[in-house]
């Protein structure tokens, strides 16, 4: 469940504890967001959670740099230290960034079918097995139903867990979940879809119904405005 996002194994005992998963294995999530909410920061906390349990991610990207991908996650690294003393991320992190690998696109470029033949590389020479792959700032806009069973059937015969972040735009139409209209014949293909929506002192993360009958948004976690780390609503 997503509200154990950093449910955080002991300090020195990373290890594969299913109970952890955010989305299952074979799973498709997607975080759906206006430019410069915070999909990222989201994105990468979830990516360090799967890290300190041992776990490989594969975060792609299609807009930045390695370098600059990089850096959100010493950034992210440096906030969770803050948080997380006890944890040393920083003191591991080197340690931890070997579960990491960055592999950026051209947006031009970018298609299902190269990024399932790069992948297939990484696993097939056993240079990098991902367990969870995460890729930012898709663009479902291009992308077919067929293209998406592709990419579908893929995750699960690898038993891969598969994020997206998505970008919004503040005057597009959407539907009684607030997903945009033009998302809405994808949704289908998701087990999880999360929406960024900030509001005074805090950007909300809301989970979405995907039932076809629409439903009431529900809050579960927020950022923090000031250092973009998740919070639980309790705070």
């Amino acid at each position: 469940m997503i509200k154990n996002i950093f449910n955080i194994p002991p300090v020195g005992q990373p290890g594969m504890d299913p109970t952890t998963d955010i989305v299952a294995p074979g799973g498709f999530a997607a975080i759906l967001a206006r430019a410069g909410v915070g999909k990222t920061a989201l994105l990468v906390q979830i990516a360090i959670n799967s890290m300190l349990w041992g776990k490989n991610v594969l975060h792609i990207s299609t807009a930045d740099p390695v370098d600059k991908v990089d850096l959100w996650y010493r950034e992210m690294f440096q906030r969770l230290n803050q948080e997380h003393a006890a944890l040393e991320i920083n003191r591991n992190r080197d340690q931890l960034l070997r579960h990491r690998f960055i592999m950026t696109f051209e947006t031009e470029s970018f298609s299902i079918a190269k990024l399932k033949k790069r992948v297939d590389e990484l696993i097939s020479q056993n240079i990098f097995i991902p367990a969870v792959i995460i890729i930012d700032d898709f663009s479902f806009d291009a992308v077919s139903e067929e293209e998406l069973a592709d990419i579908k059937s893929f995750v699960e015969h690898n038993r891969l867990a598969f994020w997206f972040t998505i970008r919004t735009h503040r005057d597009e139409p959407t539907g009684q979940t607030k997903i945009p209209t033009r998302l809405t014949p994808m949704a289908r293909w998701f087990d999880l879809i999360l929406r960024l929506e900030p509001d005074n002192d805090r950007i909300y993360v809301r989970q979405v119904s995907i039932d076809e009958n629409g439903g009431a948004n529900t809050d579960i976690l927020f950022l923090d405005p000031s250092t973009l780390l998740i919070r639980q609503m309790a705070e």
